[in-house]
């Protein structure tokens, strides 16, 4: 690409074309302009999320044909919706998933799955961090999440409009986390397991099948099939018993096939012996029905070597809803886990989720918990201190150089880095998420305050490239209750500029401005000069939202000035960017040239090309509304030529703006509609408000009804959005503020 602004004339580009050719392949004589080539590209997702259907799945074929009959009834434009009820261990969710994996070819949208938790020791799933799990999934940007409940469920519905897809929402409590669950098409099914009768989903037009024990045939099958048919030929009559005192509990059942098919020397009637004494034993203590899960639990267990048995009591203690190895050793200290471990899983006590991951049934989990152990109390400290250095580790690859509260990072400096590159540490904080939340809670819980709001504080990095706001702003309530209790003000402080940018970004700005000025508050009683200057530079970006130029002006300057104090050049050039682009806005042009000028020329200095690239790009449309379009086109060039390899669609999609707006000083509209079009194609690889600025845009184009956007309009001033993914990961390269005051903070103003 030799040039964005322009046409090459045929002599200075020859394109020839022969012999053979496979694959996307663009042919043509002359071509001018610029030649884009994607290949083809799936519309949307397909989600698989359906857990792996149980081994020795028996019987049930009532049950299947009923759902068989709920999914392929006539609903009048919503879904089908069956609820399966029954008690804990009686195979709800086996039966769910069971049918959902043999009916997969009937929802070719995919299939998705959440636990709500709904009778875990846990915290219950709320129905918007499910809701976000399924945008995401229906390949939603993290960061175009809507917050809102509400507005998750309309983007839901939409999305979901004439899809075929298969929901299972696993052990729900109520009604009310279903709802706004529902998808929008008659094309879809909803499975809901539940040990409650929903009778709030009437009206939703769901039909309620209930699930009971195996019958005592088939209850035997199960054990006959997990045990092997030769091995217990001679012992039918005993494998009969066995069931019986199982209650005929799929759950029970496994976890006494696992203990036969262990021991292949006993006999069937010797279980049955110790079990009848051990049901015997607990019947005058258990309420009807829990029994046989409850004297095959305490069976199992009794039987476990000592290792295992620790894992099993102070597992049972972790909060989040899945496990590895790296966790059962937090939380036990046993050197080597992996074999105790596995030890769980062949009793039926553990249930693997994939080749790394583990996760206790409910009722197992709840019977681990009641078994003593001296360490129980200090599984949730132990683990949370793992999770912050993981965290701290990972954050110090995406943003090295961030000025941090917490003295953990120190630990690390001049280690080498955990993982290859910003983009990888970002999906692993990404899937360590629900376990992380779950573990602030139960440490806010039980008063473990000092690693909680450290805990807190290591969310930056991920909440910043990937936004997840409802979690954001829930943790951080957390986290500032913490750290107030900590009487930590630097801390709060922190934590307090970091829940103003998640509402900054939310376009709140008076949320914003009220945390952002408590900060403030904190930060210059305690001496902390870094926490002011973040504190003062947002208060600045909420102004330039609210449309307070002077405002903003003042605290952008006011922060410079501790940026200047501290020796930090590169934040100080920041806020002359930020200044000047607020100056840019209010058509301050000839101020705004110096500030920008002034930036660019400090960046240039420092030898960061990337941010003089963008400063180019403000002043590029300074010339430009000055009437010197060639001037503004030579900017953008060398602005494209830093930008387009940074490996940010955000960076390169700006620069495109940029040439649109100055295509549109020049008068011609048919340029600028092109480079708008090509600067959607890249916002829309990673979403944001930007896509529907740019949208509207081209939709004003399309109707040929509106006169081009005047200079001041918000779509031309402004950066256009910067990065809100990892950049420049290879190269050691920082996102947009990673050293400008401690925040590394990309900008989005007013989104």
């Amino acid at each position: 690409m030799t040039s964005r602004s322009g046409a090459a004339s045929p002599s200075e580009v020859h394109n020839h074309v022969d012999g053979g050719a496979a694959g996307v392949v663009l042919q043509a004589g002359t071509i001018t302009g610029d030649v884009w080539v994607a290949g083809p590209r799936s519309p949307h997702p397909v989600p698989r999320q359906l857990p792996p259907s149980p081994s020795h799945f028996t019987s049930r074929a009532g049950e299947l044909a009923a759902l068989d009959e709920v999914a392929g009834q006539e609903t009048g434009g919503r879904p089908a919706l069956a609820v399966l009820v029954g008690p804990g261990g009686v195979g709800k969710t086996a039966l769910a998933v069971t049918w959902g994996d043999r009916h997969a070819g009937r929802y070719p949208d995919g299939q998705l799955y959440a636990d709500l938790r709904g009778f875990s020791a846990g915290t219950t799933v709320l129905p918007d961090e499910a809701l976000g799990a399924f945008l995401r999934a229906l390949g939603v940007a993290p960061e175009r999440v809507p917050p809102d409940l509400a507005e998750q469920a309309a983007l839901f519905r939409t999305l979901t409009a004439g899809r075929r897809l298969l929901v299972v929402l696993d052990n729900a409590f109520s009604a009310a986390q279903v709802r706004p669950l529902m998808p929008a098409s008659a094309g879809c099914t909803v499975v809901v397991t539940s040990r409650l009768r929903l009778d709030g989903l009437v009206s939703e037009g769901a039909r309620f099948l209930d699930v009971a024990p195996l019958s005592q045939p088939h209850a035997v099958e199960l054990v006959v099939n997990a045990v092997g048919r030769t091995r217990v030929a001679g012992e039918l009559d005993e494998v009969a018993e066995l069931a019986a005192l199982c209650g005929r509990l799929p759950i029970a059942l496994r976890v006494a096939a696992a203990r036969l098919a262990s021991r292949p020397r006993w006999q069937v009637a010797r279980v049955v012996a110790e079990l009848g004494d051990e049901r015997s034993r607990l019947s005058r203590l258990s309420a009807e029905g829990a029994a046989p899960v409850a004297a095959m639990f305490d069976w199992s267990y009794r039987a476990l070597p000592e290792p295992a048995a620790k894992l099993y009591r102070l597992l049972g203690e972790f909060p989040g809803p899945a496990f590895g190895v790296e966790i059962a050793t937090a939380a036990t200290e046993l050197p080597d886990p992996a074999e105790g471990l596995q030890q769980l899983v062949d009793a039926s006590l553990l249930e693997e989720v994939d080749e790394f991951r583990y996760r206790f049934h409910d009722l197992v989990r709840l019977h681990a918990r009641a078994q003593r152990d001296d360490d129980r109390a200090e599984v949730v400290p132990r683990v949370a201190t793992w999770y912050l250095h993981a965290l701290t580790r990972a954050n110090m690859v995406v943003i090295p150089i961030r000025w941090r509260v917490s003295p953990v990072c120190e630990q690390y400096r001049g280690t080498p880095p955990a993982f290859g590159s910003g983009r990888a540490a970002l999906d692993w904080l990404d899937a360590q998420l629900p376990n992380v939340l779950a573990v602030l809670e139960e440490a806010d819980a039980q008063r473990h305050d000092e690693v909680a709001w450290q805990l807190c504080e290591a969310l930056w990095e991920l909440f910043l490239h990937r936004k997840h706001f409802p979690r954001w702003l829930r943790s951080h309530e957390l986290g500032i209750a913490a750290a107030q209790r900590c009487r930590n003000a630097v801390a709060e402080s922190r934590l307090r500029c970091q829940l103003g940018r998640a509402h900054l970004d939310l376009g709140r700005f008076e949320a914003a401005e009220r945390e952002c000025e408590r900060a403030l508050e904190l930060a210059r009683a305690a001496g902390s000069r870094p926490n002011e200057s973040v504190a003062l530079d947002q208060l600045g970006t909420a102004a330039q939202g609210r449309g307070d130029v002077q405002a903003a002006i003042d605290h952008y300057t006011a922060s410079m000035a501790i940026e200047a104090e501290l020796g930090i050049d590169r934040g100080v050039a920041q806020r002359h960017r930020r200044i000047g682009e607020v100056l840019a806005q209010a058509s301050r042009d000839a101020e705004a040239a110096e500030h920008l000028e002034t930036a660019r020329r400090m960046f240039a200095e420092m030898g960061d090309e990337k941010d003089e690239a963008k400063v180019l790009v403000g002043l590029a449309r300074l010339d430009a509304r000055g009437g010197d379009v060639a001037s503004a086109e030579r900017r953008l060039e060398r602005a494209w030529t830093v930008l387009s390899e940074s490996g940010s669609s955000f960076y390169q999609a700006d620069v495109l703006v940029g040439f649109a707006d100055v295509a549109e000083h020049g008068d011609d509209r048919a340029a600028a509609r092109g480079h708008l079009a090509e600067a959607l194609k890249l916002y829309e690889q990673v979403g944001g408000p930007q896509v529907e600025r740019v949208r509207a845009r081209l939709e004003r184009y399309d109707a040929e009804v509106a006169e081009p956007p005047p200079a001041d309009h918000p779509d031309v001033g402004g950066d256009g959005g910067e990065l809100t993914a990892d950049d420049g990961e290879a190269t050691g390269a920082v996102p947009d503020d990673a050293a400008d005051g401690g925040d590394g903070e990309p900008r989005q103003v007013g989104e």
